[in-house]
């Protein structure tokens, strides 16, 4: 069978596979990018993470916000991930995120801006969703919050040593994740398809109504129509964003998180329970066979490891079927169309798959 790869690649050099994309672990990753095949991009179209569709009559732009989900971190961890296609033909997906992957399948230029390690409040700031007045009100909410949970430790008895507070409280200074790149380039591409997954560094002080309102905000400002949101792919009770959040057990393996519910609440059909449909249909898409942990995982709400590059990042065959998610559900909503793009690919069975409940 052939090979197919994408005619331009543009490919984060430095995609960091640790936790990068964590509030609480903050790192200084900057990413490059280099063209792999094909035609050279301008350096510009490179620093942004714009990936051309395909398309020669459609010229609609999906711009795709987020944090490191979205901006593809953990996908060099799986290099010569080869995927099938509809027609057979296998496709290399190496060091792809998904806004690269989608683009090649709707056929849409995608503009990716993932900002690793960036809040709920600080994704929608740079967006323009709120007002950088709202952005220094939120995060003053966070420390308020964060300032009442250490003295409730203090209360209890917890006191450290002179010096090893001082090191606690610069580990604790709050680390600003805003990019002026990114902001600049965001408001030249404010998007006709909107592809929104923000919360999982928190930013959102544990309310679901203030995430929701800061959705809402982003999608008003955007003016789109057409808009999706992706859930948190955290397995349940590792959410650093949802901290509410309980393991599920054996014998309790409900289908939602309570943050998926509140979303899929608010938003219907817009929204993909994208933790979910990677237990379902992750490994189907990806051509893995489940494990027996794979399925024991499944039945605690747990995505296959052999999808992720650490505990909350997914690896380059993750983000492939995260992409088809995003397709498929954009097909269904009359987003675009079927086969526009220059790959395609099969629609997973429906079925109960890994002990997952079905949609």
């Amino acid at each position: 069978m052939l090979v197919k790869r994408l005619g331009i690649v543009a490919i984060a050099a430095v995609l960091v596979a640790s936790l990068a994309g964590c509030r609480q672990f903050p790192t200084n990753d900057e990413t490059s990018s280099d063209a792999v095949g094909g035609d050279a991009q301008a350096e510009s179209d490179l620093d942004w993470r714009y990936y051309p569709g395909t398309s020669d009559d459609d010229t609609r732009e999906i711009v795709c916000w987020g944090d490191s989900m979205t901006q593809g971190v953990g996908a060099d961890t799986d290099e010569g991930a080869l995927v099938s296609l509809a027609d057979r033909e296998l496709y290399d997906t190496s060091y792809q995120s998904y806004p690269q992957v989608l683009s090649q399948l709707t056929g849409l230029d995608t503009y990716n801006f993932g900002v690793a390690g960036a809040t709920s409040a600080e994704i929608a700031a740079m967006q323009g969703g709120l007002t950088w007045e709202e952005l220094e009100a939120a995060e003053q909410s966070v420390e308020v919050a964060d300032a009442d949970d250490a003295n409730a430790a203090d209360d209890a008895g917890a006191n450290d040593a002179d010096d090893d507070a001082d090191a606690d409280d610069a580990d604790d200074q709050p680390v600003s994740h805003i990019d002026p790149d990114v902001i600049e380039e965001g408001e030249q591409h404010t998007g006709d398809i909107l592809v929104l997954e923000i919360g999982s560094n928190g930013g959102w002080n544990n309310d679901y109504q203030v995430l929701i309102d800061q959705y809402r905000a982003m999608i008003e400002r955007s003016g789109c129509e057409d808009y999706l949101i992706l859930g948190d792919t955290d397995d349940p009770g590792t959410s650093v964003g949802d901290t509410s959040q309980v393991p599920f057990t054996e014998d309790y393996a409900p289908r939602e998180t309570n943050w998926e519910a509140a979303l899929r609440e608010a938003f219907g059909d817009h929204f993909i329970n994208m933790r979910v449909f990677l237990i379902k249909h992750g490994l189907e898409i990806s051509g893995l066979t489940p494990t027996e942990e794979d399925v024991a995982d499944a039945r605690l709400g747990c995505i296959s490891k052999q999808l992720r590059s650490d505990w909350t990042h997914l690896n380059a065959r993750g983000y492939f079927a995260k992409a088809v998610a995003v397709y498929q559900r954009g097909v269904k909503l009359g987003y675009w169309s079927p086969g526009e793009g220059s790959i395609d690919v099969a629609k997973p069975q429906r079925h109960q798959a890994n002990g997952a409940s079905a949609d």
